[in-house]
């Protein structure tokens, strides 16, 4: 029940790119591929302007595997809390268990990870015993967290040159970083100096290189609220695009940590394989902004385009003259005015006027507990006049709603009135309508709106066939509805790792679909 997790794990771009990938590809040219990489779905290609990039090799099924591969290097987020460093599970202050070996802080002493390179590797062990941590400093304990994901791909070099040399190939733009002003001397101080306090023998370039590659390439692993990053061989090399064709999930049981990637939607030969760097519940300001600071190029897709979002309206406000909606004139220049669309109507905002609103909206939002149903549907109520009902904070509270309602005190599913339950149904349905477009096809999004749409319309239905209150058709037809929802949802979710808590709905919307089944012996077959 992760409120507003604007957190995704994130792939990124791959050597020699200097803008997005975008679905525009220029001066293209097919990349040798090795014998062994054939018979695969897809093909690398390459562009002056997209670097290299993935295109569909072959006609592929929505929840078709593209890449599935194992990490070549896993370990602490940057700003992350104290975790332990082989499971990255986060851990108490008060009660720390140390290695045995370097005395680095670890869950337990027989923690999964231990002696595993996806985890607290024998050679990080040995490498750490002449820098044990000061545990009268926990503060710069956990800043010296920040060091030790660089430190670990570092270590490939003598510990596994192969995948040093798969790590090298990944762009660092580090010019561009050099040039930012916050980036390069942030590293500076966190992990070169530190790692040279540690007495490590690794040239200052060498480590903001490494540094680079993993802010440009890695992919936040674990889950919402992540404490890992990870690096894949292959799949950083997808491009970006705002209304991402695949989805991927990485197995944190599974001996080195592989991540998956499957198509989210059908992709003709020759088409373009994406996936988003950003959070897709954004809007274009938020979602090039952060694409601009921590991938260091300008997203110029078709939904970034669009000042409607692809006819979402996820960044529209509501027009204070006439109500209509006021929207971007030029939505991949930050500095454009926005202008009401509606009603022949002339009202105009600055762009620091929208800018200012946004962060006084966003920053009200963010004060609303995580599981506040009444703060949500109070922010909702408060804007509505402000912000167009599909704006992206709109969803993002109807988003929290739509797992609060029927899961938290005072709310639970079968104790709710039949105004509640309608009210789960109308958030969810006007959240599919938009991931349909943002997220189409076997998204994780989807796959879980719909298992939260089939509950209330089980739980009405139930209760007016309780009341005779529906005919035979009708309830045959409400049925049919819901085993198409939990149809869906149980295939989406079941790519989902099984115990993941979208790989247990994946097993309750299976189960619920075996329940129905007893209904068709007072209706008839259902379907």
């Amino acid at each position: 029940m992760n409120k507003k997790s604007h957190k995704k794990k994130q792939k990124k771009r791959g050597k020699g790119d200097v803008r997005n990938k975008e679905n525009i590809i220029e001066a293209e040219v097919e990349v040798e591929i090795p014998p062994t990489l054939e018979k695969l779905c897809y093909e690398i290609r390459q562009s002056d302007v997209m670097g290299r990039y993935v295109v569909a090799g072959r006609d592929i099924r929505a929840g078709e595997v593209i890449i599935e591969e194992p990490a070549i290097a896993v370990g602490p987020c940057t700003g992350c809390g104290l975790i332990c460093l082989g499971c990255y599970r986060e851990l108490d202050d008060a009660s720390l268990f140390k290695c045995r070996g370097c005395k680095w802080p670890m869950c337990s002493g027989s923690c999964p990870g231990q002696g595993k390179y996806t985890g607290h590797s024998t050679y990080e062990c040995d490498t750490l015993k002449n820098v044990p941590p000061d545990y009268t400093n926990l503060e710069d304990l956990k800043d010296s967290y920040q060091a030790l994901m660089p430190l670990r791909c570092l270590l490939l070099k003598k510990a596994d040159p192969e995948k040093w040399t798969a790590l090298s190939a990944m762009e660092s733009h580090n010019e561009m970083r050099r040039a930012r002003g916050d980036i390069w001397p942030m590293n500076d101080k966190n992990v070169v100096q530190r790692i040279n306090k540690w007495g490590l023998d690794y040239a200052a370039e060498e480590i903001h290189t490494v540094c680079g590659i993993l802010e440009v390439n890695a992919f936040e692993v674990g889950g919402s609220g992540a404490n890992a990053r990870a690096l894949y061989d292959r799949a950083y090399l997808l491009a970006h695009d705002c209304t991402p064709s695949t989805t991927h999930t990485d197995a944190e049981r599974v001996p080195g940590r592989p991540l998956t990637i499957r198509a989210s939607i059908p992709h003709k030969a020759g088409d373009l394989i994406s996936l988003c760097y950003a959070y897709t519940l954004q809007g274009t300001l938020k979602r090039r902004e952060h694409i601009k600071h921590s991938k260091f190029f300008e997203c110029a897709c078709r939904r970034c385009a669009d000042p409607t979002e692809l006819g979402t309206y996820a960044s529209a406000f509501r027009c204070p003259r006439c109500g209509g909606r006021v929207l971007s004139t030029a939505p991949l220049d930050p500095g454009a005015p926005w202008s009401c669309r509606d009603n022949g109507c002339q009202y105009t905002m600055p762009a620091a006027a929208v800018q200012l609103l946004l962060r006084k909206l966003t920053d009200e939002f963010e004060l609303i507990d995580a599981n506040d149903v009444p703060g949500f549907e109070s922010f909702l109520h408060k804007y509505r006049n402000v912000i167009h009902n599909t704006h992206y904070l709109s969803l993002s509270a109807k988003h929290s709603l739509s797992q609060l309602y029927g899961k938290v005190a005072n709310y639970m599913i079968h104790q709710m009135p039949d105004l509640e339950l309608n009210r789960k149904i109308e958030i969810c349905r006007d959240l599919m309508k938009v991931f349909d477009v943002i997220e189409p096809g076997y998204s994780r999004l989807r796959g879980v709106t719909l298992y939260e749409l089939h509950a209330p319309l089980m739980i009405l239905t139930t209760r007016d066939f309780e009341k005779k209150a529906i005919s035979k058709e009708s309830l045959r037809n409400r049925l049919k509805e819901i085993v198409k929802y939990l149809t869906e949802s149980a295939l989406i979710l079941g790519f989902e790792p099984p115990q993941s808590s979208e790989g247990l709905m994946a097993s309750a919307a299976r189960e619920a679909l075996k329940k129905i089944k007893t209904w068709e012996q007072i209706i008839g077959k259902i379907s």
